[in-house]
């Protein structure tokens, strides 16, 4: 008992020294929820200095948005795209928020994306800030819902924020929204330049190329010939979404299947040219084996002794016969 008296201060103790390591161990970092949030606020205090009102905070859009900004963390990469190449505006529309406006050109929906090491709210707002497209998309007054998530990764934060109007608010003339709902700004065509991809013809091998023509986007291209966007990028090894204008895209290629050569056998007629040799089988060996001579039986040697005693016996007798005679 006294001894446990004893180690209880020393268990305290310990534990007092431990707890504040653990608690330091967490300081500096960014939270990702509480970065969130901050974004959320610095884009509503710019908004407020624009005379707009503050964007309205979406249960849906804050979900798709930390959803993008962990995928983008896992992949190490910052893009627009998520892993099965759906557009922003896609995602919101599966997750249940009814996308307003022309979809053909993103509708009225437009998202903000942004990596950097310990990169802070206050930070990541003011490089959208500095970026004319970036900028519309946070003090648009067509778009009224808001959504921000961050992901951290390696000591890198990722950032994704997503705005947009849904389709049970009173829908604003496109002619007014300028650029907002284009989240590709040059790389996806906006309503005024959105037009059909023509596509090609395939070749007498079943292959299929695109010459890309202006105004042209990864994701329409894969639109036209009903496939992925990450098809498309692993049939032409593209590392990003960039394409450029004139440039040749491998849409498809039939795949011939070689079949395997079965083997071949290979038969010899005629008369062979070698003699079979009939095998001949070695005459076997006999060693004679001597037979031991059977020991005497117990009668024939009983018979012997007995012979033995008799005569014995006679000798003895002729011997006593042979002795009284001379005494006389």
């Amino acid at each position: 008992m006294k001894r446990l008296l004893t180690l209880l201060p020393l268990l305290f103790l310990t534990f007092g020294l431990l707890l504040p390591k653990g608690v330091l161990a967490h300081g500096g970092q960014i939270s990702t929820n509480s970065a969130a949030t901050d974004v959320i606020d610095e884009v509503n205090a710019l908004r407020a200095e624009e005379g707009l009102p503050p964007y309205k905070v979406n249960p849906v859009l804050m979900t798709i948005a930390q959803a993008h900004a962990e995928y983008q963390a896992r992949a190490g990469v910052v893009t627009h795209y998520g892993a099965d190449g759906s557009r922003p505006y896609q995602r919101a529309i599966a997750a249940g928020y009814l996308v307003a406006g022309d979809l053909s050109s993103g509708g009225f929906f437009a998202e903000n994306i942004q990596s950097g090491a310990d990169l802070s709210a206050s930070g990541v707002v003011e490089i959208w800030k500095n970026d004319p497209t970036h900028l519309n998309v946070m003090i648009s007054a067509d778009l009224k819902d808001i959504g921000v998530g961050a992901a951290i990764a390696n000591g890198v934060v990722y950032y994704t924020l997503d705005v947009g109007l849904s389709s049970d608010v009173a829908i604003v003339s496109p002619a007014s929204t300028g650029n907002v709902g284009d989240p590709f700004a040059s790389a996806t065509p906006t309503a005024s330049t959105s037009q059909p991809v023509a596509t090609s013809t395939a070749l007498e091998d079943g292959t299929v190329y695109h010459i890309v023509q202006e105004n042209e986007a990864l994701w329409s291209i894969a639109l036209a010939y009903d496939t992925t966007i990450n098809e498309l990028k692993k049939l032409n090894r593209l590392v990003t979404d960039d394409i450029f204008v004139g440039q040749k895209l491998l849409i498809s290629k039939i795949e011939i299947d070689t079949p395997t050569p079965e083997p071949s056998i290979t038969v010899t007629l005629g008369i062979p040219t070698s003699t079979a040799t009939k095998p001949v089988t070695p005459s076997p060996t006999f060693t004679a084996t001597p037979v031991p001579t059977p020991p005497a039986s117990r009668q024939s040697g009983t018979t012997i002794v007995g012979g033995i005693v008799i005569a014995a016996f006679l000798a003895a007798g002729l011997g006593a016969w042979f002795g009284r005679k001379k005494s006389k």
